[in-house]
């Protein structure tokens, strides 16, 4: 595959990142190794490049630990699938018993050590726990270095995700009422916002569908299409139940928490 081909290929701004993806690519191909990236990607990024593998003779998968990962590590191939990844799964534990922790305590802690966003994939919290893959370069590091989340002690250790069960996201069923099927209808309903406000959230690439950057405004949103909105979250189209006495769609979703 042509390098320039491949850049002009992928829809994203940093041209250097899929440039060194690229790169990876090529090593793999020539050593016959896997080869893995070094960062966790966003969907926008591991899709396309995905999608675009799949006629080329190096294999691309990704990992991101949990099965509906949003941010996941990349690995190429030229033979074979790969088993394991160089990612560890850390538990990290708040033991304060007056204040709970949320989302942003312990993504802004964690990154306070000096660590990147893109070393870390998506964090999940049950309780006063937080599973957070993590690039295993970084994981000792992190266990060493954690010792408290703003007042709060804690424990950071490895969880071995390959022989316990991995924790799943959790999600809120809701109905909500859009005028009809089209992108900017739904994002309106799900975000609770105007027409208008939906359709600049669309102009300006804030949203994905089933993890591909989507600008069409008119595009028709099926059952178990997903939704990515940038500040809102996830959402998956779960069935149409229904319409109101003014025509409007009741529309059955699962928002991810």
């Amino acid at each position: 595959m042509d390098k320039n081909y491949f850049l002009n290929s992928i829809n994203h701004e940093d041209k250097n990142l899929i440039s060194n993806i690229f790169n990876k690519m090529q090593i793999a191909q020539k050593t016959n190794k896997i080869i893995f990236t070094n960062d966790f990607l966003s969907p926008i990024v591991w899709n396309q490049i995905l999608v675009l593998c799949e006629n080329y003779k190096i294999k691309s998968f990704a990992n991101g630990i949990f099965e509906e990962s949003d941010r996941r590590m990349l690995a190429f191939s030229s033979e074979g699938v790969p088993l394991t990844y160089p990612i560890n799964l850390l538990k990290i534990s708040n033991n304060s018993k007056f204040r709970t922790l949320q989302h942003k305590d312990y993504l802004g802690a964690i990154m306070s050590l000096g660590i990147k966003r893109e070393k870390l994939g998506d964090l999940i919290i049950r309780d006063k726990i937080c599973y957070v893959p993590v690039c295993s370069d970084i994981s000792s590091y992190i266990i060493s270095n954690l010792n408290d989340i703003g007042n709060c002690p804690c424990e950071v250790n490895e969880y071995p995700y390959t022989s316990q069960d991995l924790p799943q996201g959790q999600f809120q069923e809701k109905i909500i009422i859009a005028t009809s099927l089209r992108l900017d209808g739904m994002v309106s309903a799900i975000c609770n916002v105007s027409r208008n406000n939906s359709v600049g959230l669309i102009s300006t690439g804030k949203i994905l569908v089933n993890y591909f950057q989507c600008l069409k405004k008119d595009k028709i949103i099926k059952c178990n299409d997903t939704i990515t909105i940038r500040g809102y979250g996830k959402v998956v189209v779960a069935e149409i139940i229904g319409s109101t006495q003014k025509d409007r769609l009741k529309v059955a979703i699962k928002q991810y928490t």
